[in-house]
């Protein structure tokens, strides 16, 4: 049984430095690719959730062809609720 999606993306930010919306779904997608809730604009509403809850910050936005990209990192308090948790 796979992970929730939403753990799998926080369990994105232990591993790597920073990330946005595309990176998080090119590295999860062969695991989620076929996962019904895996669209751009899910991905992009756990990331805006768990910023809300200070988990992740951003570091930084921009524009691309798909239009607004925004990159997170995990903050300290998301770092210990990770080892704590998850």
């Amino acid at each position: 049984m796979k992970q929730p999606l939403n753990y799998a993306i926080l369990l994105y930010f232990g591993r790597h430095a920073d990330g946005d919306a595309d990176a998080v779904m090119t590295a999860l997608a062969p695991e989620y690719g076929s996962h019904r809730a895996f669209r751009r604009p899910a991905v992009i509403e756990a990331l805006m959730t768990a910023k809300e809850n200070g988990i992740l910050e951003e570091t930084g936005c921009g524009l691309s062809g798909g239009g607004l990209v925004v990159r997170y990192r995990l903050t300290d308090v998301g770092a210990g609720l990770m080892r704590r948790f998850l």
